[in-house]
């Protein structure tokens, strides 16, 4: 018969450490078991999709960690998206009088995870708390400067970089961000020779090549566009931002099989990302799978019911089964909570000006414009729709003149124009008028 003994002294150090240990040591180890359960059964809820049941499991590990603020920025997480906004709010009060000297760190990366989810404006929020904090560091400033560029808000970008720009003239990263606000203001000539000269500098510049990418796309050059992307490699390439420019770049070029598995994974790793699910609604829409489109907006506007990209898809829908009335109230409500959302302005003034509504029309192309995420056709549309309401004929005549670069002889660029300069004020003769009187 084998000798157990060798096995007691094999197993004995280990059953040592166990013995020893006194009471109040193993209370805190079971104590700290419990917590680390506590928080893995939350997120496997909010993974889930279960935020209420989520929230109860985080609110259960704050208590047996109270000195901790994580759990409760869970359990903020948990409720918005559960829609309690009330009770998400007081859960972040909570975290951040727990330990103030970790508040600006808290806001941080809650601002990481509004970016990450799509909300871009909850971000800036807590970016602008953190600068009247005066805890703004200069990465987060440049952070701030983008989402603002992001939104539409050009002149307070600008605001923002001053500081680095006037401390710094030659700051690379700042550099990069004052080409994104210049492109976005439409100033593409400047934007366009800024970039080119930092990528000349440094051709490893990741932010620049996104950003050149973005214009070659913007321009009708999405095979350049894709050339810049795939020099982007790593984590970089794993970001939502850098996810859905290249799905606008792939759409462009009708490689939608490749969209849609690109965009799938991206939503395995941001399940809660809805501008990502939306953007994978509307790929599926494009291959012809209007059910699986359906469930994929359901699934972001659970994710956030205010996702103007989601409500655009799901107008979208509409749009394809003939429904034009309630496609339009869906792009309305889109715009409503981002009145620069791009595709819902692109969509929203062909039916206004299917219906007629000529000024209606006018004023969604112009803002489509404006926020420089028109296409060229686009372009040529609002130097139509101005040639014959016979408004801004100055503008109308840039807007063409830039198509007749691309197309000299296209005869209804050609057309536009004629119609534009006869809507030109005509000039004032000058010089003294001469009364001739009877003979």
């Amino acid at each position: 018969m084998q000798s157990i003994f060798p096995r007691l002294l094999y197993v004995l150090p280990l059953l040592l450490p166990l013995a020893c240990k006194d009471p109040d040591t193993l209370s805190v180890q079971t104590q700290e078991q419990k917590f680390q359960a506590k928080m893995s059964e939350g997120q496997a809820l909010l993974d889930s999709s279960e935020p209420e049941q989520a929230a109860r499991a985080f609110e259960a590990a704050s208590g047996l960690r109270p000195d901790n603020p994580e759990p409760l920025l869970m359990v903020a997480e948990a409720r918005r998206r559960e829609g309690n906004t009330g009770a998400s709010i007081l859960a972040l009060k909570r975290a951040m009088t727990l330990n103030p000297a970790q508040a600006p760190e808290i806001k941080r990366k809650l601002a990481e995870r509004h970016e990450q989810d799509g909300r871009l404006r909850d971000a800036i929020r807590m970016l602008l708390e953190l600068r009247e904090a005066d805890e703004l560091g200069d990465l987060d400033v440049l952070k701030l400067a983008h989402l603002q560029t992001e939104v539409g808000e050009h002149q307070a970008a600008f605001q923002s970089l001053e500081r680095i720009l006037r401390e710094r003239p030659d700051d690379v990263d700042a550099k990069v961000v004052e080409a994104e606000i210049l492109l976005a203001k439409g100033d593409e000539v400047l934007a366009g020779k800024l970039m080119d000269r930092l990528l000349e500098e440094q051709p490893g510049l990741t932010a620049a090549r996104k950003l050149r990418a973005r214009y070659f796309l913007q321009s009708g050059y999405a095979e350049y566009a894709e050339q810049d992307l795939e020099a982007v490699q790593g984590e970089e390439a794993a970001k939502p931002d850098f996810v859905a420019l290249k799905a606008r770049v792939l759409t462009k070029l009708e490689r939608h099989a490749d969209v849609e598995a690109l965009l799938a994974g991206a939503v395995k790793k941001y399940p809660q990302n809805a501008d990502l699910i939306a953007r994978l609604a509307e790929t599926r829409l494009t291959l012809g799978n209007k059910v699986g489109a359906l469930a994929a907006v359901e699934q972001a506007l659970k994710a956030q019911p205010d996702s103007a990209r989601a409500l655009y898809v799901r107008g979208r829908v509409q749009e394809t089964q003939g429904d034009l009335k309630r496609a339009k109230e869906d792009y309305g409500a889109a715009l409503q909570h981002n009145p620069r959302l791009a595709p819902a302005l692109s969509r929203m003034w062909r039916l206004q000006e299917k219906a007629g509504e000529k000024e209606e029309a006018l004023v969604s192309v112009e803002r489509l414009v404006d926020s420089g995420e028109a296409s060229p056709e686009e372009k040529v549309g609002l130097a139509n729709l101005y040639a014959q309401t016979r408004r801004r004929p100055d503008r109308g005549l840039k807007l063409i003149a830039e198509a007749l670069k691309r197309d000299p002889g296209n005869p209804e660029y050609l057309d536009i124009q004629k119609a534009l300069k006869k809507a030109l004020p005509k000039k004032k003769v000058s010089g003294p008028i001469i009364i001739r009187g009877r003979r």
